[in-house]
């Protein structure tokens, strides 16, 4: 007996293998112009998501963070809008093309996102550090004090207080809202002229002057808060703060 013949069995069609066993075609490579475009697009689109966090954070109960919240979403934006950019100009220069061109728009890219970024950045600290907005005769708070401030009167003179230029004086009431004591200090508070601005000389309660007054829980003192300030400065803003650092209050001249 023969020993059959194992044969294979012929394809349907045009005599190739199954589709499945076809080699595939490579892909073909992107240009850089559309890698351009696309890292464009991802890098606005992570500048985008980025403010919407911070604006999140300002806007929400989570605003009391957004001194440690704000830098780490700065970090992690400069961190993916870099990667973003090398990546892109990596494909770019493997692409075997004169790649001078595209990689020079996604290195002036990415530097403009990050400038924008610390720009940004910049801006919105000065808002955060900007003083709260009060009005003259109304009680505004800043940390565990309360302030009621008159407007700036200017041209005074006391015989027990010497000036060297003009002295403006400001009728103040300082309260103290919290348990524990609190200290008002004169050179902590700012007089705003139009591109200058004064600190605060001393405090004056009666007959007497005084650097800072202390207050026990509960407790207010009335008195004047005094700037010495040149001939010819006119005040624009008050600012009053609980301390060195603190946010405080502005109160808007005229």
């Amino acid at each position: 007996m023969s020993d059959p013949q194992t044969t294979r069995p012929d394809f349907p069609g045009t005599g190739g293998p199954p589709f499945g066993e076809r080699s595939a075609a490579a892909p073909r490579p992107i240009g850089p112009v559309r890698r351009v475009l696309q890292a464009f697009g991802a890098i606005a689109g992570v500048q985008f998501l980025a403010a919407a966090v911070a604006l999140l954070v300002l806007t929400s109960y989570r605003r009391a963070a957004a001194d440690w919240l704000l830098p780490l979403i700065a970090v992690a934006d400069l961190l993916v809008t870099v990667q973003i950019g090398w990546l892109a100009i990596r494909d770019v220069r493997l692409s075997g093309r004169r790649t001078t061109g595209p990689r020079l728009v996604l290195a002036v890219l990415v530097l403009g996102a990050v400038a924008g970024a610390v720009l940004g950045g910049r801006a919105v600290l000065r808002h955060l550090d900007r003083p709260a907005e009060a009005a003259f005769g109304a009680p505004a708070m800043d940390g565990d004090l309360r302030f009621t401030a008159s407007a700036p009167e200017c041209g005074h003179t006391v015989k027990r207080i010497a000036v060297r230029g003009v002295m403006c004086r400001v009728r103040v009431v300082v309260a103290n809202t919290g348990s524990v004591e609190a200290r008002f200090e004169a050179r902590v508070q700012r007089l705003h002229g139009e591109d200058s601005h004064r600190v605060g000389a001393l405090l004056a309660k009666g007959r007497r002057t005084y650097p800072a007054w202390t207050l026990a829980p509960g407790a207010s003192v009335r008195g004047y808060l005094v700037f010495d300030v040149p001939r010819g400065f006119a005040p624009r803003a008050l600012d009053l703060r609980a301390a060195e650092g603190a946010e405080g209050v502005r109160f808007p001249v005229g």
